[in-house]
């Protein structure tokens, strides 16, 4: 069986904690070793006066897109507070099958990019292409990439960030993040923004080694980063999907 592959394999997971993580229930369904330290913590943005405008205007917007699974849970909840029924006409885009679960379960729609779940394949989506006199509402958590708003203004959308949480780093999880990588058989890790808070792998005292350590990213963007970083043995998944996380998982053993 391929789930053998990952038996006993000691595989360090940085991502940030969820109340349902279905990846890490990949892992254990594959007998691996998961060693779970979010080092980044989400904080909702509760009393935030631009937040409640934009909600308060929302059928002002034409085209709604959901960044993350956070930004649906949490932006649905502020919709629902004061959209009892949602406006008619509006169309809704997600970053991925999660979210777009999430999105679809209030909505009863949310379109998606199947493959490439990047900026650059929800840009790829034929009802994206001509927006002219479109406007466009981006549900995110803090600063970004501005790809997908600089991409969709050329295109002839006004667009506008609705930013719904921040992202903390915990330090002091970071340093233990640091010194398990001298301790695990792989690291795991769904973003840039996660790689760049572990930092540079220079001046670790097993530096060598983690070097070698296999790592498994999402993305070719990712990957340039992890390897700027210092790491040399990266795999890169289809996509950030669970599913394509752990098949690129299984290859690594």
């Amino acid at each position: 069986m391929k789930a053998s592959r990952l038996f006993n394999k000691r595989v360090l997971v940085v991502r940030p904690l969820r109340q349902q993580d279905d990846f890490l229930l990949l892992l254990e369904e594959g007998s691996a070793s998961v060693i779970h330290t979010p080092i980044m913590t989400i904080e909702p943005m509760i009393d935030c006066q631009k937040v409640k405008q934009q909600i308060l205007a929302f059928d002002q917007f034409d085209i709604a897109i959901f960044i993350s699974v956070n930004a649906a849970k949490i932006g649905i909840t502020w919709l629902d507070q004061y959209w009892p029924m949602l406006p008619t006409g509006m169309k809704y885009f997600a970053l991925g099958g999660q979210t777009a679960q999430v999105v679809g379960d209030y909505t009863h729609s949310a379109n998606y990019p199947r493959s490439q779940i990047t900026s650059e394949g929800l840009l790829a989506l034929s009802e994206l292409q001509n927006l002219d006199n479109k406007s466009v509402i981006i549900f995110r958590g803090g600063q970004g990439r501005e790809t997908l708003k600089q991409a969709l203004h050329s295109r002839g959308a006004t667009v506008e960030y609705c930013d719904l949480y921040r992202r903390v780093v915990d330090q002091k999880q970071v340093e233990v993040t640091r010194q398990q990588l001298t301790e695990v058989d792989c690291l795991v890790v769904h973003s840039a923004e996660l790689l760049e808070a572990i930092g540079p792998i220079g001046g670790l005292s097993g530096v060598e080694k983690v070097r070698d350590l296999p790592v498994v990213v999402p993305s070719d963007r990712v990957a340039e980063i992890a390897k700027s970083l210092g790491y040399s043995s990266i795999t890169v998944a289809d996509s950030a999907m669970p599913e394509s996380m752990y098949g690129a998982l299984q290859k690594v053993f």
